[in-house]
């Protein structure tokens, strides 16, 4: 039987997934006001950093892996699944090293910058794999730069939103 601590973890949980394919899909219509490919603001990553600064690694990871592949398959076919998963796992990666060392004065502001700009060299990597040609690495510096400043933006929003959703999802 499962007691009142782990039905609350779970409904955060979904909640908090169903809210990242949403928040990506809603994304996707508003692109930002200045032409550069790829660069989006990635809100429904703020999620997956949100549930991380809660509840640790393994939810975060579950969340970041169901978005990612219903959001992909849902909304954008394979490729869709190859740029994000790779741009994800990288991204994620970096956010839990930050994490993890966040008693020596790293915020979650810097696991989501960390994770901004791993998530679009993840993305390179993966668009390299793809075409097969090193061209893709030239646009790297507006992606690192990008990745930076959208991973400072969402990890402000996740500052803020993280003792908040704590104190109404406190971990048991």
């Amino acid at each position: 039987m499962m007691d009142h601590k782990n039905v609350k973890q779970m409904v955060f949980l979904a909640v908090m997934t169903s809210s990242a394919i949403i928040i990506h899909f809603i994304e996707s219509l508003f692109p930002l006001p200045f032409a550069l490919p790829g660069v989006k603001l990635g809100l429904s990553n703020t999620v997956s950093l949100i549930v991380l600064y809660i509840y640790g690694p393994v939810p975060a990871f579950s969340i970041l892996i169901i978005r990612v592949l219903l959001s992909s398959f849902l909304y954008a076919g394979l490729s869709g699944v190859i740029f994000s998963l790779a741009g994800g796992l990288l991204s994620f990666s970096a956010a839990v090293l930050i994490w993890r060392i966040r008693d020596k004065g790293f915020s979650i502001v810097s696991a989501s910058t960390a994770g901004g700009v791993f998530h679009n060299i993840g993305q390179i990597l993966a668009a390299y794999a793809v075409l097969r040609t090193y061209s893709v690495f030239y646009y790297l510096p507006v992606l690192i730069l990008s990745g930076t400043i959208t991973g400072i933006v969402t990890g402000i929003l996740a500052r803020t939103l993280v003792p908040r959703l704590k104190n109404i999802f406190r971990p048991f």
